[in-house]
């Protein structure tokens, strides 16, 4: 991957204004972030597409994967903090898993999910959450940060893992994941994005 490539021209949400009684509509930057949730799946999926070629049917499980992470970082800030991390965490492994298949390096899977990070910096500066009447406090920012690091924690966890599977059944690492195994990743997938779904709410 490129250390080079120009960023995507995608541009942050507007976040609501301040209401007119700013003390009775405190925001925090989980809200903020639910906002954005587009602007991240959207600006995470062009940077990788930029980056390394895939047929549609790959783009196709990676928006899937993309929008189901996403959806779930402004959970790691609020009362769903306790049911997010186990999905997050499996979610992370099993996009690290589909990386190894894809013939993606370990350094490459980090690289790839690191970006999430970086689009999150991008509107930090061009949509500050206090402009638009959002509380930023450290410790909000460091919970973030740590719960990225699990996620690139958990991602390189599932590339060894796939690797360690396809050469114990001597099936060897393909570039191009074959339709039942694309079939089997979107299996597991559903099954993530109903759980995340019932936790999502329930939490």
């Amino acid at each position: 991957m490129s250390d080079f490539a120009q960023p995507a021209e995608i541009q942050p949400s507007r976040f609501p204004g301040r209401s007119k009684h700013p003390l009775s509509d405190t925001r925090h930057l989980g809200d903020w972030l639910e906002v954005q949730r587009e602007f991240l799946a959207s600006y995470w999926f062009e940077e990788i597409s930029r980056r390394v070629g895939m047929d549609q049917e790959m783009e196709r499980v990676l928006e899937r994967f993309l929008n189901l992470l996403t959806c779930m970082i402004p959970g790691a800030l609020d009362h769903r903090r306790s049911v997010v991390d186990p999905v997050w965490k499996r979610a992370a492994e099993l996009y690290g898993a589909l990386g190894s298949k894809r013939g993606l390096a370990a350094g490459d899977i980090v690289e790839e999910f690191q970006i999430v990070r970086e689009a999150v910096v991008r509107i930090l500066f061009k949509a500050p959450p206090g402009r638009y009447g959002a509380a930023l406090s450290l410790s909000e920012v460091l919970r973030l940060n740590r719960f990225l690091d699990s996620g690139v924690t958990h991602a390189s966890i599932g590339h060894t893992d796939g690797l360690f599977f396809a050469l114990f059944n001597e099936s060897g690492v393909s570039t191009v994941p074959t339709t039942q195994l694309v079939a089997e990743i979107e299996e597991q997938l559903d099954a993530l994005e109903v759980e995340w779904a019932a936790e999502g709410k329930a939490g």
